[in-house]
C-alpha cells in the first residue's frame, strides 16, 4: 500500500516528502546531540549523579526548534491527506499553497534556531549540535524548494 500512495506523489512532492524526513532527524539528532553531561562518578563508594544539560533546546531556540518540527510534521500530515484513498477534502487553498506556508514557516524557525543558539552565548556547546541545526535547516529548505516547485506548477499564468 505505501508504494501505491507514494506513486501518487509528485517528483516535487517528494522533495517535501524527504524534507520532512529531514525536519524530524535533524530535532532528533539535535535532541541527542546538543546534550552534555556534566559532573558524576564514585567518590569513596558514594555515587554522585551527574548533571546533563541540552544546550539545542536552551531558551528559545529549543522552541523555535520544535515550531520547526511542527511545522514539518504538519507538511507531512497534509501531503498525506492529499493522496491518501478515501479522503474528499475540501481544501480552503490550493494544497501546494499550504505545503508552501508551511515548509517556509520550517526553513524560517530552523534559520532562527541557529541564530538564537550563536547569539545566545553558550558556554563550550557540542559542535555536533550545530551539526544537527544544519540538518535541520537543510529539510526546511528542500520541503520549501519542493513545495515552491509545486505551487509553480499549479499557477495559472
Amino acid at each position: 500500500m505505501l508504494n501505491e500512495l507514494w506513486a501518487k506523489v509528485s517528483p516535487r512532492e517528494k522533495f517535501v516528502a524527504y524534507g520532512v524526513a529531514a525536519v524530524v532527524v535533524g530535532w532528533i539528532l539535535g535532541t541527542i546531540l546538543g546534550t552534555k553531561s556534566f559532573g558524576g562518578g564514585t567518590v569513596a563508594g558514594y555515587t554522585i549523579p551527574g548533571v546533563s544539560y541540552n544546550y539545542f533546546s536552551y531558551g528559545t531556540a529549543g522552541l523555535l526548534a520544535i515550531l520547526a518540527l511542527l511545522c514539518g510534521i504538519a507538511g507531512g500530515v497534509v501531503l498525506y491527506l492529499k493522496i491518501a484513498p478515501n479522503m474528499n477534502i475540501t481544501w480552503p487553498m490550493p494544497v501546494a499553497q499550504i505545503l508552501l506556508g508551511l515548509s517556509v514557516a520550517a526553513l524560517v524557525c530552523g534559520v532562527l534556531t541557529l541564530l538564537f543558539q550563536f547569539t545566545s552565548a553558550l558556554t563550550d556547546p557540542p559542535i555536533l549540535m550545530y551539526l544537527a541545526d544544519v540538518v535541520l535547516i537543510g529539510g526546511g529548505a528542500l520541503m520549501a524548494w519542493g513545495a515552491y516547485q509545486e505551487w509553480l506548477t499549479t499557477k495559472v499564468v
